[in-house]
């Protein structure tokens, strides 16, 4: 008894040990297609992304895209709701950008946002944005604040997020 107890468990190890290795090959196909049912589903959260864009403003040489308001999340959350806006390309901007932009889409101005563009990417931006209407909080010359609060250049773009009442 004793002597098959000992056959049975080294059998049962190198079974153990053959599976293991080949079950990623067994597995490959089913992981994949399960991995592409479900990334369909997945998406950033807009606090990171910034939302959806909503609609794009052609400014001759360059554009800026709107984005959905993004709400506040969580009631303890030091970020609040938001608004995007995006600037490309920073090389068609003038140097000095002031723009008055419709937020909700509404055909009336929601904001002035005025920053300077310097041509060094690694310089310092700062944001001035006075609200023309009550979804806006007004903003005097920030930085990177927080992800509610914020100018930065990201690549060939510029991002703001300004943020709600």
């Amino acid at each position: 008894m004793k002597r098959l107890t000992s056959i049975l468990g080294i059998a049962a190890a190198v079974l153990s040990v053959a599976v293991a290795f080949s079950a990623p090959f067994w597995y490959a196909p089913l992981s994949r297609a399960l991995g592409a049912a479900g990334s369909a589903s997945l998406r950033i959260d807009p606090i990171y992304s910034g939302g959806e864009p909503a609609r794009v403003i052609d400014r001759g040489g360059y554009q800026i895209v709107v984005y959905k308001p993004v709400p506040k999340r969580a009631p303890l959350s030091q970020s609040g709701g938001f608004v995007q806006l995006v600037w490309k390309p920073v090389a068609a901007l003038p140097a000095h950008v002031s723009e008055e932009i419709d937020i909700d889409g509404d055909g009336r101005p929601d904001l002035v946002a005025t920053f300077d563009v310097p041509r060094d990417p690694h310089a310092e931006l700062r944001l001035t944005v006075q609200p023309l209407s009550t979804l806006l909080k007004p903003l005097n010359a920030i930085g990177k604040v927080s992800f509610s609060e914020l100018i930065a250049r990201v690549n060939d773009t510029i991002v703001v997020r300004v943020p709600e009442r």
